[in-house]
């Protein structure tokens, strides 16, 4: 192989990998920012919830059911409401699976628990959690959830 084939061949590796490592980069952001939104949640910390989230945040529920959140007003989970009506003291993130990458978007199959305080799963959620970058910032857009996979009464 001559010299000017492989500077080319070379150029088309480097230019096939630096892409890789930057989607590696958003993902690990981005994860982050997914386990940060679960650690707020756990904390029952509608603030941090507030300062996870990108707006606007949409969220799609049961039967259809979507819910948009146009600002930080809008974040008013009453954890007090959760916890006597289900028992739920925490949600663990079961399984976090990548399933498309952008330079400022990435979908994530997720499953969650619910646990009560004995660390007890109730109830077992398959989502798509897409988080997003706005100006620099990683947080929740979207979230949509299926019915639960497992659900005691």
């Amino acid at each position: 192989m001559n010299r000017c084939a492989l500077c080319l061949f070379l150029v088309g590796v480097l230019m096939q990998i630096v892409p890789i490592a930057a989607q590696e980069e958003e993902i690990v952001q981005a994860q982050a920012a997914l386990e940060e939104y679960f650690r707020a949640w756990n904390d029952a910390d509608n603030e941090a919830i507030v300062e996870i989230s990108n707006f606007p945040r949409l969220s799609l529920g049961r039967n259809g059911q979507v819910v948009v959140r146009q600002g930080p007003e809008d974040i008013a989970t009453d954890f007090n409401l959760l916890r006597q009506v289900e028992g739920w003291d925490h949600s663990t993130l079961d399984l976090i699976e990548v399933l498309q990458v952008s330079h400022d978007t990435v979908h994530f199959k997720v499953l969650f628990s619910r646990r009560h305080e004995d660390g007890v799963a109730y109830r077992t959620v398959p989502g798509l959690f897409i988080m997003t970058k706005q100006d620099g910032h990683w947080g929740l857009q979207l979230q949509s959830m299926l019915p639960a996979t497992f659900e005691t009464r």
